[in-house]
């Protein structure tokens, strides 16, 4: 008498292996998307952090340039961002509104004095998160 499995057993492991990697891949996938998603948002928070303090210095007022002002003081280095479909990037974007939210990846900071939303800090792309949230409102 031979000993081993026969081709339907065989076929109903691989099936059920199947199954189990269907189920578990996109899972893992999202999660790691989401964490992904977090350190951004981390990032971001470390950066007003530094442009507060920065501010809270200089008797209220932000600063005026790309944030190369904040390095080495108040933050070690503006960090890349890292959105889904951008290249992961440390630039950013400044001047008025419409000239730091060109959507093009990284970051834009609104230097302009005279804009309304001078001071403000956001990932620059018209993009959403995964919880349906545009990236530029965080």
């Amino acid at each position: 008498m031979k000993k081993g499995f026969t081709v339907t057993e065989v076929v109903v492991m691989v099936v059920v292996l199947a199954v189990l990697l269907g189920l578990t891949v996109p899972k893992f996938i999202t999660l790691a998307h989401k964490a992904s998603e977090g350190n951004t948002k981390h990032k971001l928070v470390q950066v007003r952090s530094a442009i507060a303090a920065y501010y809270g210095e200089h008797q209220g007022m932000y600063p005026t340039d790309d944030l190369s002002s904040l390095v080495p003081t108040y933050i070690e280095a503006i960090p890349a961002v890292r959105v889904p479909g951008y290249a992961p990037n440390a630039h950013v974007s400044h001047g008025t509104y419409e000239q730091a939210f060109s959507k093009t990846g990284g970051w834009a900071y609104v230097s302009e004095p005279s804009d309304p939303r001078f001071g403000d800090f956001f990932v620059n792309v018209d993009e959403n998160d995964s919880y349906g949230k545009p990236w530029a409102s965080h």
